[in-house]
């Protein structure tokens, strides 16, 4: 009889604390592992680069998305992105949601604005009305002389 009571005993014990740690667990260990890895999976938010700033040890980007105007802070790679991000660029975000201020958000993807337009449509052609320039004469190499034969 006893064995039975020590055996129900630790089965409500293990029940408390599977629930407790998948209410409460998430959040303690998902400050420990890498923001790509852990925590709830966010959401994506695609929008265009409207301006950026870099500001010391930190990056400042505007992003214009559907749901409004972004600020995303990142303190981490601030070199690396200061070189990749240009305005006009569209990026994809991953964050828990949208928020005006994000503090150091997934960058998920860069397109270029020239590769965001190739990939929404055939490329335009230049207007019939513009003629293309002829190529400058002064800008034209000569020929190379001729090698005497041996």
């Amino acid at each position: 009889m006893r064995g039975w009571v020590i055996l129900i005993g630790s089965f409500l014990v293990g029940v408390v604390v599977g629930v407790g740690v998948a209410q409460k667990g998430t959040g303690l260990v998902a400050s420990y592992l890498p923001r790509a890895v852990g925590g709830a999976p966010g959401e994506r938010l695609e929008g265009q680069v409207v301006r950026k700033q870099r500001d010391g040890n930190r990056l400042l980007v505007k992003v214009s998305t559907p749901q409004g105007p972004l600020l995303a802070t990142f303190t981490e790679k601030v070199a690396d992105l200061d070189v990749l991000l240009d305005s006009g660029d569209t990026v994809t975000l991953l964050t828990h949601g949208y928020a005006t201020f994000v503090e150091d958000p997934v960058l998920e993807r860069v397109k270029e604005p020239a590769r965001a337009q190739a990939s929404s449509g055939p490329p335009a052609s230049p207007p019939a009305s513009s003629p293309l320039p002829a190529p400058s004469p002064a800008l034209a190499s000569p020929p190379a002389p001729a090698k005497p034969s041996r």
